[in-house]
């Protein structure tokens, strides 16, 4: 079974853990980590009883892909096979683990939401810089379909899509946005 880690509450991030409440696969487990439950604008407690992953409150303050681990402030080490950011602050986690960063501490990702030089890490919203497109081009309404979408084909092997990619441009995947935007 593989470890999907997702660190913080961000659009993207939220998107997954809905789309988690019709999906079941006994191929990942999902943990959803936030430094609080007041961070998350949903019915979470609600959320957590449907869907199929586990939340922690705890806050994330040292980093090693290496070795592919996790140190909390509470002291706890969470381990993953993949792991996804998607936060709002901006500070030194990336840095300290010495994974690519863009002149503003964010990491770098290509347009895939992945890291070049670790590509099980993966990234959305504003903590990240995409490589290869202007800054400011956060392409937010897409984030998250091509986020689940390419960590669900990283661990399959298989090709992943860029947020330019045109399947996921068509009219259903632009209705999901707009429902999703609602929550």
């Amino acid at each position: 079974m593989t470890k999907i880690l997702l660190i913080g509450s961000g659009y993207a991030h939220l998107s997954i853990l809905r789309r988690l409440l019709n999906e079941k696969s006994k191929d990942y487990e999902v943990t959803f980590i936030s430094s609080s439950k007041d961070d998350v604008p949903i019915d979470f407690e609600s959320l957590i009883e449907k869907a199929s992953f586990s939340f922690i409150e705890d806050t994330i303050i040292s980093f090693d892909p290496l070795q592919k681990m996790l140190l909390s402030f509470s002291g706890e080490i969470y381990r993953f096979d993949v792991i996804s950011f998607d936060f709002d602050m901006k500070f030194s986690l990336f840095k300290q683990a010495l994974v690519p960063v863009a002149e503003d501490g964010t990491m770098l990702v290509e347009d895939t939401l992945q890291n070049k030089e670790f590509p099980f890490l993966f990234g959305a919203g504003d903590c990240v810089s995409i490589g290869g497109l202007p800054s400011g081009s956060k392409f937010n309404d897409k984030q998250g379909d091509v986020l689940w979408n390419n960590i669900k084909r990283y661990i399959s092997g298989q090709k992943l899509h860029t947020l330019n990619n045109k399947s996921m441009s068509d009219p259903l995947n632009k209705w999901l946005t707009r429902i999703f935007k609602r929550f």
